[in-house]
């Protein structure tokens, strides 16, 4: 379970710093050309990926 728990935080963690890295892996690729995720998609992704490393904190905490 710890071993979930770290991989979890690090994917959590990349995906905080380098959101453009998820998107590239997600969609990306399928793109041609000079493609690149939107603002809003970006501050969404990195939105998203605080709550669940603050949810992941908190279940290890308790």
């Amino acid at each position: 379970m710890e071993i979930l728990f770290f991989i979890f935080m690090v994917l959590c963690i990349i995906n905080l710093c380098f959101p453009k890295f998820g998107w590239y892996l997600r969609y990306g690729w399928i793109m041609q050309g000079e493609t690149e995720p939107s603002k809003s998609y970006m501050t969404m992704v990195r939105m998203s990926s605080l709550f669940m490393l603050l949810i992941a904190f908190t279940l290890a905490m308790a």
